[in-house]
């Protein structure tokens, strides 16, 4: 049997729920936002590599340093590949986590609202009880009176 309290029982679950779904898409936004910042530095790192050429540098020692930092920054660009992978993976995880969240709201909103519908389906029927006895005294009195 529904109840209002049970109703605004429900309707706090569903604020919950409501403000972790919230909570879970600016962990995916913030996620999104790492490794598209990943991929722009990969991106960056890769053209200065392009542009980094031996004919660029007519000294043997600047030509050494600049060896030494081209594999330096591919190092770094290796890195940020791995990093970027782990990313992706924590992003896959909170996409779920979202959609896990999302489901469980969901399922607090559908609860919700049968439980709304009961609760009025009850308040018609004492109403329709009510007004159905009011009509029945009405019509014994008129039988008695006649």
């Amino acid at each position: 049997m529904s109840t209002p309290q049970a109703v605004q029982r429900l309707e706090l679950m569903l604020r919950l729920r409501q403000s972790d779904v919230d909570k879970q898409e600016t962990v995916v936004r913030d996620k999104h936002q790492l490794t598209q910042r990943y991929q722009k530095n990969i991106s960056r790192m890769e053209s200065l590599c392009q542009h980094l050429g031996a004919s660029a540098v007519p000294h043997p020692a600047l030509a050494i340093n600049a060896g030494a930092f081209k594999h330096s920054l591919l190092n770094l660009i290796s890195l940020q590949k791995q990093d970027l992978a782990l990313g992706d993976a924590d992003l896959a995880v909170a996409r779920k986590d979202l959609l896990a969240a999302v489901s469980r709201r969901e399922v607090m909103d559908k609860l919700g609202a049968a439980e709304r519908m009961a609760l009025q389906m009850q308040r018609e029927r004492a109403l329709q009880k009510q007004s159905d006895e009011t009509a029945t005294q009405a019509y014994l009195r008129r039988r008695a009176d006649a």
